[in-house]
């Protein structure tokens, strides 16, 4: 018998058994939820995604064009997050190239040759390498700090540009997150740090895990919402 697929269209397969009387699909971050009676077994889960696909990929793409149909310009003028607040990004001509924080704005150098496409390209790059060495030095701090509270302890932290998944953790204990994350604020950046530390305790997204995460965040259910709902928004 075929096993039940761990990655679906890009999404997370997660199946979340319970005393629920009838099977339902949900789409929930990167992860597609299957949640199904405690006595169904795989093979049934199996035939329910496969009998689901066109519904998943139409769903998976209504989400990828709504993200589409916002690209940004990257010019002077244009917002970026960092931690809920925005940044006004200044594009500079000359000096040593890159992006960096000064106050409230994102400055970022190119060089003068840089035009069209190429400038804009150029713009994303470093305003992208920015982001992912903030993230690693950011979210490194929360891990530290919620791995004391939690009692668990992480082996590696990475930092990924996720189009959907905001964070992982494996078997090992290796963390890994969307660098568009620390877009949020803090306290959603908090909850996802938390959520994937305490799958050092608990594996998988049954009720002992839920359990856990509201142990340290007991407003786990509104942070999770948010996040659904300002995800296209964040990665841009």
């Amino acid at each position: 018998m075929s096993a039940i697929p761990k990655e679906l269209y890009g999404l997370k397969v997660e199946v979340v058994r319970s005393n629920r009387k009838t099977s339902a699909l949900h789409i929930i971050g990167d992860e597609l939820q299957i949640r199904v009676p405690n006595r169904v077994r795989d093979g049934k889960i199996i035939e329910i995604l496969e009998t689901k696909k066109r519904w998943i990929r139409n769903k998976v793409v209504q989400i990828e064009s709504r993200t589409e149909s916002k690209d940004r310009d990257f010019v002077s003028g244009e917002s970026f997050a960092l931690f809920g607040k925005n940044l006004k990004l200044k594009v500079l001509e000359g000096g040593r190239v890159g992006t960096k924080l000064v106050g409230d704005y994102l400055h970022t150098n190119v060089r003068a040759s840089d035009i069209g496409d190429v400038r804009k390209f150029r713009i994303k790059t470093y305003i992208e390498k920015w982001y992912i060495q903030e993230a690693y030095k950011r979210l490194e701090d929360k891990v530290i700090r919620y791995s004391e509270i939690i009692r668990v302890s992480p082996r590696e932290i990475k930092v990924k540009n996720y189009k959907s998944r905001w964070g992982s953790c494996d078997k090992k204990g290796r963390l890994t997150f969307n660098l568009h994350l620390i877009k949020a604020p803090h306290s959603i950046v908090d909850y996802v740090v938390i959520h994937e530390l305490c799958h050092m305790v608990q594996s998988n997204h049954s009720p002992k895990f839920w359990h856990e995460v509201e142990k340290y965040d007991p407003s786990y259910k509104d942070h999770k919402k948010w996040l659904k709902l300002n995800s296209a928004e964040l990665i841009r």
